[in-house]
């Protein structure tokens, strides 16, 4: 009866040392949480809506054009801070062929160059560092930088041209600019439909 008293004692005994060694004051909780966000952004014209399509209108061969209407990009992630890419894709259209270094253009070739700015920049303002490539390419957050102009000026969303490649919230928005060049030669005439596919992706 000694034994299975002192037995019982001692489990007891062990039991409490062992709660006692589990307590804390204070306690601690970690935190879980799951962001439902996701990276978005959407090309709208200057009236809000979905832009699906960019016509330069009539060109003439050996001329560059710079889009004459807005191409917004908007964040709407929901608040997600966002840096910008782009990158093109050569549909193959028309015999029309996707050249992405500097030089001048052979017989069929464009070229294709992209700033972020809130005034459609003068064609001096494109750079080599603004061309457009197959591959995706950040833009850079200062003047004078891939995709950025040189020069002071305002973005769209108001924050300074450093910045200008940088959508920090939901609904911000920045301008888009594109210069298309087009080979002084060609065997082609005519409407030259969805002859490449520019890709404007959020990171």
């Amino acid at each position: 009866m000694k034994r299975l008293l002192s037995a019982l004692l001692l489990a007891a005994a062990l039991a409490s040392c062992a709660l006692d060694a589990l307590a804390a004051n204070p306690d601690t909780l970690t935190l879980t949480v799951t962001i439902g966000n996701a990276l978005s952004v959407r090309i709208r014209d200057s009236a809000g809506s979905d832009l699906a399509n960019y016509d330069f209108g009539s060109m003439s061969l050996g001329q560059a054009s710079v889009n004459s209407s807005q191409i917004n990009i908007d964040n709407d992630s929901g608040g997600l801070s966002e840096s910008l890419q782009l990158s093109i894709g050569d549909n193959g259209a028309n015999n029309m062929l996707l050249r992405t270094t500097t030089g001048a253009l052979a017989q069929d070739e464009y070229r294709l160059q992209a700033v972020f700015q809130d005034a459609q920049p003068p064609h001096a303002d494109f750079g080599t560092e603004d061309i457009v490539t197959a591959a995706a390419q950040a833009a850079q957050d200062s003047a004078g930088g891939r995709f950025s102009v040189t020069g002071v000026a305002a973005a769209e969303d108001g924050v300074s041209i450093a910045e200008s490649s940088r959508l920090a919230a939901s609904s911000s928005e920045v301008r888009l600019w594109l210069r298309l060049e087009l080979a002084a030669t060609s065997v082609l005439s005519g409407v030259q439909t969805n002859f490449a596919t520019l890709y404007v992706s959020a990171v």
